[in-house]
């Protein structure tokens, strides 16, 4: 092989790794962690994948990964929302309330639905609207449904309350099987919708550049909003499971879950900035990684406070390895 031919080799090979480079860091991260407490949980005797640790894996996998999907739209914008969490506790503390309160499980749903794109529509305009980062309005919405949640839980005088109804069966969204396959139809839609509608191009575009998103005719506002309708979905559907799982809520219930999500994107790959390297598949790889860590840790003997510093610091590392500038450390 000649110099020149390994010349461009190599530069054919840096291009790539430049490209995909986020991509072959994150699935390394996830194979590591597979292997890693597969063989360190295996020495203590008790396996990850054991029927007890798997069922749990799968249930945290699956709450983080269908609002992990949800929130690609948004991350995509190049934009967060803090929100998350505090929209999870009350969509639960609402489908416990009114299923109790109706015997039906729909109706609940279709009045969290109601709320939860109502809270998106506003979520998505009022930063480009008012002028501001759209991360403003979810930390008021954040505070907002806080105090809801309070008032709520405080006239009912408990921290906890669980479905009683005897009319509502919950067994289904216990099943490891139709949690897989809503997920798997959730990421279905959601990747349809990113990949091959306007919604996700003009997403991308947004996030991209968008004063020449602006300039080439796309309705800003429209397209910011979509985002959130879709993420509203996805909490509710999040929700549920998050409900179903255990039968009850709590004023506690969606705590931190915002980080959890944030955490699992930029662990899949997804760029803070947003822009046409945003992938659905970052928050499937992400939320597995994520749930991995956070189940196989303590397996192992890792005390709980630390695992969230060991988190924070894969956390920072993979920021400061994938989305730094080219000549300093902080994110573009």
């Amino acid at each position: 092989m000649t110099a020149i031919a390994q010349e461009k080799e190599k530069q054919t090979l840096q291009q790539w790794l430049k490209k995909h480079g986020s991509s072959v860091a994150s699935v390394g991260g996830l194979v590591f962690c597979v292997v890693f407490f597969t063989i360190a949980t295996g020495i203590k005797g008790e396996s990850i994948w054991s029927a007890s640790k798997l069922s749990t894996l799968i249930g945290d996998v699956i709450v983080t990964a269908l609002m992990a999907v949800g929130a690609v739209f948004i991350y995509s914008l190049g934009n967060m929302d803090v929100s998350i969490g505090k929209q999870i506790g009350l969509y639960s503390t609402l489908l416990v309330l009114i299923g109790n309160a109706t015997g039906s499980l729909l109706i609940a749903i279709l009045a969290c639905l109601g709320i939860a794109v109502i809270i998106g529509i506003v979520n998505g305009s009022a930063g480009e609207l008012l002028h501001m980062y759209s991360v403003i309005s979810s930390v008021v919405f954040m505070m907002v449904l806080s105090g809801i949640s309070t008032i709520i839980y405080s006239n009912l005088g408990t921290r906890n309350i669980s479905l009683t109804h005897p009319a509502i069966d919950l067994t289904l969204f216990r099943q490891p099987w139709f949690m897989v396959l809503v997920l798997a139809i959730e990421t279905a839609v959601i990747g349809y919708f990113f990949y091959f509608t306007k919604f996700g191009k003009y997403a991308r575009a947004i996030g991209a550049n968008q004063t020449a998103t602006s300039q080439s005719g796309v309705n800003i506002i429209l397209y910011r909003v979509i985002p959130y309708v879709f993420l509203a979905v996805c909490l509710v559907t999040a929700s549920l499971f998050q409900m179903g799982y255990t039968g009850a809520a709590s004023d506690s219930t969606g705590t931190g879950f915002e980080m959890n999500v944030m955490v699992s994107l930029i662990l899949g790959g997804m760029p803070l900035k947003g822009g046409m390297k945003s992938r659905v598949s970052c928050a499937i790889i992400g939320s597995l990684t994520y749930s991995l860590l956070a189940v196989g840790l303590p397996i192992i003997g890792v005390p709980t406070r630390l695992t969230f510093l060991i988190k924070a610091a894969i956390f920072l590392i993979v920021v400061l390895i994938t989305c730094r500038q080219k000549n300093g450390v902080l994110p573009r």
